[in-house]
This record gives structure tokens, sequence and C-alpha cells, in this order.
């Protein structure tokens, strides 16, 4: 009995611990999986915009509870290889088009764990080639 009432805190610890931790992997993910989907989208679309592109990486975020509160910072950008001239449309091999889409998150655990910080930033950025533009 001694046994259980000294073990049962750092159990109870350790589970909360690791679906915290779980939940900031999932966060983690959909952010990956924001990113990539919305670059893919303005890739493949013959006429991308920017407000259809974060749509579609806000779409691919929406499915994990708790990636409203905050929403993530979706920006995108659509230029050449060096990320500030203007495409050309169409896209030639010796000037090529670029999506970048660039999401990232603050993320706070359920609590304040002792000796560990509480707040993340996740941010990840996708860049893909477009077809055409």
């Amino acid at each position: 009995m001694v046994e259980t009432a000294l073990m049962l805190p750092i159990l109870v610890f350790l589970i909360l611990a690791g679906g915290d931790m779980a939940r900031g992997y999932a966060i983690q993910i959909a952010i990956q999986n924001g990113a990539r989907a919305g670059a893919e989208a303005a890739a493949i679309d013959f006429t991308p915009t920017a407000v259809e592109t974060e749509a579609r990486a806000r779409d691919e975020m929406s499915r994990p509870p708790g990636m409203d509160s905050p929403p993530p910072t979706v920006t995108v950008s659509i230029a050449q290889a060096d990320g500030t001239t203007a495409c050309v449309s169409p896209p030639t091999l010796a000037n090529p088009c670029f999506a970048t889409v660039e999401v990232a998150m603050t993320w706070r655990t359920i609590t304040a764990w002792p000796l560990i910080p509480n707040t993340f930033l996740f941010d990840r950025a996708t860049i893909m080639r477009m077809l055409s533009y």
C-alpha cells in the first residue's frame, strides 16, 4: 500500500507529460503538413493566388485539435529562385518560379512543467517549383 502511494504521483506525472508531448508532436506534424499542402496546391494550380494557397494550408492544419488557439501564421510568396524577383509567365527552365509557404505557431503546454519550458515555436517552410504561372 505504501509503495502505491509513493508511485502514484510519479505515474500520473508521466502520463500527463506523455500526453502533453504527444499533443506537441501532433501539432508539429500538422504544421509541417500544412506548409507542404499549401506549397503543393500553389505548385500544381495553373492560376495560384496567395489566398487559395493559404486556405489549402489552413484546411490541412485544421484536423488535429488545438490548432485554433492561437491560429498559426501562414506566409505565402511566389517568386523566382532569388525569392524577390517576380515570376515570368509562363516560367521557363532559365527562369523557374517557386512557391514558398511558411507556417509558424506558438504552442503552449497544458500545464507549466517544472524545469521544462512551456512555450514552443513551431515553424516550417516548404518550397516547390511551380508547373506554370
